[in-house]
């Protein structure tokens, strides 16, 4: 098993207890969601998973985990799992209305 990468272990920091590192870790993907979005879709797409925990976060948190989304659901697997599941259809409905 080789060891993750610093972009890598940068993903893991999504679901960290201490606001502030989320925070940090979602503000520096930002561009890696732009050039590199496969990092989001490691570990059966953990870090997606995190994102979507992350919309019902601390606002300012929330809303870099939703440009995030926005920027890497052009890849056809992050979608579906993004518009299959209904919990979050409805949290993201719940912040817009």
């Amino acid at each position: 098993m080789s060891r993750p990468t610093e972009l890598e272990e940068l993903v893991g920091f999504l679901h960290h207890g201490n606001t502030q590192i989320r925070q940090i870790a979602a503000e520096n993907l930002v561009p890696y969601s732009k050039t590199q979005p496969s990092i989001f879709k490691n570990g059966q797409l953990t870090p997606i998973k995190d994102l979507k925990l992350l919309v019902k976060d601390y606002a300012p948190i929330a809303k870099i985990a939703l440009t995030i989304l926005i920027n890497i659901s052009t890849d056809p697997e992050i979608l579906k799992s993004l518009s299959e599941d209904d919990a979050f259809l409805e949290t993201i409905m719940a912040r817009i209305t």
